[in-house]
């Protein structure tokens, strides 16, 4: 992932980026930096039920809205399911909210979609030949249930999206050092994906089973038709690295939330992200 910063004279916001996705996607990956919150949520928490202020919470918001483009970044009601909701030109970001939904589409030129997480799998897809684009929150859960596919599948009947033409950011999630999993979450893995101790999506070597989430959604994206050198999975590990992220399992659900967000076509004159530059990864 690159590391980027927006600046628009008011606050910085850090910010992930994907090297695979094109610069005209606007898109990124937040971290625990740039925002208001304090104490557990310190300091850029986008999430509204875990006991942050409201105040602070909407402060964290509005600044990451500013760095989509300054339009709401669409999101749905995650339940980590497969559903997925197509967002189109003058629907209402309230309505669609109430709906639930882990993953959502879109064509609209600059209007964002997003998900939230805290060591779930912040997906983000691009269509560089329509321009579609998608966000996908997948938790093991919603993994197994196929969200990823089904994202690709809805971009497919509602903007004749082609897997070739899509370029895909998984971002920071808890990572497979951490994931430690019972036998009912090995038995549902193991039935979306074959072999899957001997894929390492499974490992074994430890006291209790761990799964590696982003391998597993890799292997799905590639079973979909997406090139491997068109998927970007960054080796972050929300569950180690306390200082950049927040984690659920971590934190016993005391913990903030970030956000994956995309869109297409944002405005020339939206301020811009200064970039470092990086090369795409591999689970």
């Amino acid at each position: 992932m690159n590391e980027a910063l927006f600046h628009d004279g008011e606050f910085l916001l850090p910010l992930l980026r994907s090297a695979v996705i094109p610069a005209e996607f606007r898109h990124g990956f937040t971290t625990r930096a740039g925002g208001v919150s304090e104490g557990d949520f310190a300091m850029l928490n986008l999430g509204g039920r875990w006991g942050d202020t409201p105040e602070a919470v909407a402060e964290n918001r509005r600044r990451v809205q500013r760095a989509a483009g300054d339009r709401p970044i669409t999101v749905g009601t995650q339940v980590h399911g497969a559903a997925v909701v197509c967002v189109r030109a003058g629907d209402d970001p309230a309505a669609i909210a109430a709906q639930q939904a882990d993953a959502l589409c879109t064509n609209v030129a600059g209007a964002p979609v997003g998900v939230y997480v805290a060591d779930c799998i912040p997906v983000l897809m691009a269509d560089v030949r329509t321009g579609a684009v998608a966000a996908v929150h997948a938790g093991w859960r919603g993994s197994v249930a196929g969200v990823v596919p089904a994202a690709i599948a809805r971009m497919a009947a509602e903007y004749g999206t082609q897997p070739a033409d899509l370029r895909v950011a998984l971002g920071p999630s808890i990572g497979v050092c951490c994931f430690e999993v019972g036998e009912e979450v090995v038995e549902a893995v193991t039935a979306v994906v074959s072999d899957a101790v001997a894929k390492r999506v499974v490992r074994r070597e430890l006291a209790k089973p761990h799964v590696d989430l982003k391998l597993l959604n890799w292997l799905l994206l590639e079973g979909a038709g997406v090139a491997p050198e068109h998927i970007d999975a960054g080796p972050e590990c929300t569950s180690c690295d306390r200082a950049r992220f927040f984690s659920y399992r971590r934190d016993a659900g005391r913990t903030g939330q970030m956000m994956g967000f995309i869109a297409a076509g944002v405005a020339a004159s939206a301020p811009p992200l200064l970039e470092a530059t990086a090369s795409p990864t591999s689970p």
